[in-house]
C-alpha cells in the first residue's frame, strides 16, 4: 500500500500560508513590543517626576539645577553637572545614577545609545527649568510645561563628541569630561547676551524651533536634541507637575505664545 504524504504543491501552499501569517503577525508583535517599551519609559519618567516633586517640597519649591550662570550666560556642561543632578534626585528614586546603572529609571528601553560608554541617560531637560535657577511659582502652567523629553540620537553625531576608548577615568582634567557630550539641557532660548532679545533666557520664553518655523528670523535649532518620532511618530514628555505622556513634537510648540516649553507666555 502506498504511503500517504504531502505532495510538493501541498507543501508549497502550507509554506505560503505560513509566510503570509508571519508577514501579518510580525508587525503586530513589533508594535506590541514597542508599546510595552513606551509604557515602561513613561513609567520611568513619572518616577523621575515624582522625585522632582519631592525635591521641590524639600528645597523651597526650587528645581534641581544642572548649570550655572557664568558672565550672564547659562553654562557649565560637564560630567559632574549630570552626576550631581542625578545624585540630587537619588534619595527619592533609590536606583543609583544613570551613569552607573543602565537599567534604572534614567533610561528609555528603546534608546539605541544606552550601550554607549559614558552615556548618562535617555532624557534631556527643558533648560528653562533646570538649566537656569527656577522656582515652581515662576511656572505659569506646570501641567502643560515640559520638564524633560526623550534625548535625540545618535548622540555622538549630534554633539560631535566620541567618547575616548578607554575612558580617561584616571584623568579628571581630560577635555572629554567637560565636553558637549554631557549637555543634558535643551537650551530653548536664543544664544545671546542681549537681555532685550525676546528669547533671552531670562525671559523664560522658548524660541521657535527651526524645524517648525524655518522662516522665523528668531528660530533656534534646539529641537535637534529631541527624539521626535521614536514611538509611532511621537516623543514622550515629562511635565512640571510630574505627569508624563506621549505627544507629537509639533503639538508642543504651536506658536511663541502657545507652546509647552516656555515657563511664561
Amino acid at each position: 500500500m502506498r504511503k500517504q504524504g504531502f505532495t510538493l504543491i501541498e507543501l508549497l501552499v502550507v509554506i505560503a500560508i505560513i509566510a503570509i501569517l508571519a508577514a501579518i503577525l510580525f508587525p503586530v508583535f513589533a508594535q506590541a513590543r514597542a508599546k510595552a517599551r513606551q509604557t515602561q519609559c513613561v513609567s520611568n519618567m513619572r518616577q523621575i517626576g515624582t522625585a522632582v516633586m519631592m525635591y521641590l517640597n524639600d528645597y523651597d519649591e526650587r528645581f534641581p539645577f544642572t548649570m550655572a550662570i557664568i558672565n550672564g550666560v547659562p553654562s557649565t556642561v560637564n560630567y559632574w553637572a549630570i552626576s550631581n543632578y542625578q545624585s540630587a534626585l537619588e534619595p527619592y528614586i533609590k536606583m543609583d545614577r544613570g551613569l552607573r546603572n543602565k537599567q534604572n529609571v534614567w533610561w528609555d528601553p528603546s534608546d539605541p545609545d544606552r550601550s554607549l560608554e559614558a552615556m548618562w541617560g535617555s532624557f534631556a531637560n527643558n533648560g528653562l527649568l533646570t538649566g537656569v535657577p527656577r522656582a515652581l511659582a515662576e511656572v505659569t502652567s506646570p501641567s502643560s510645561t515640559i520638564y524633560a523629553t526623550l534625548r535625540a540620537d545618535p548622540w555622538v553625531r549630534i554633539t560631535g563628541v566620541t567618547p575616548p576608548s578607554p575612558l580617561p577615568v584616571n584623568n579628571p582634567n581630560h577635555p572629554f569630561w567637560v565636553s558637549e557630550f554631557f549637555d543634558m539641557c535643551i537650551d530653548v532660548w536664543a544664544e545671546t547676551t542681549n537681555t532685550n532679545h525676546p528669547y533671552h533666557w531670562s525671559r523664560g520664553r522658548a524660541a521657535p524651533p527651526c524645524s517648525l518655523f524655518p522662516n522665523d528670523g528668531n528660530c533656534e535649532p534646539w529641537d535637534t536634541l529631541v527624539a521626535k518620532n521614536r514611538y509611532q511618530g511621537s516623543t514622550l514628555a515629562l511635565y512640571a507637575d510630574g505627569s508624563a505622556r506621549a505627544v507629537r513634537f509639533s503639538q508642543t510648540y504651536r506658536s511663541p505664545t502657545d507652546n509647552q516649553w516656555s515657563v511664561s507666555q
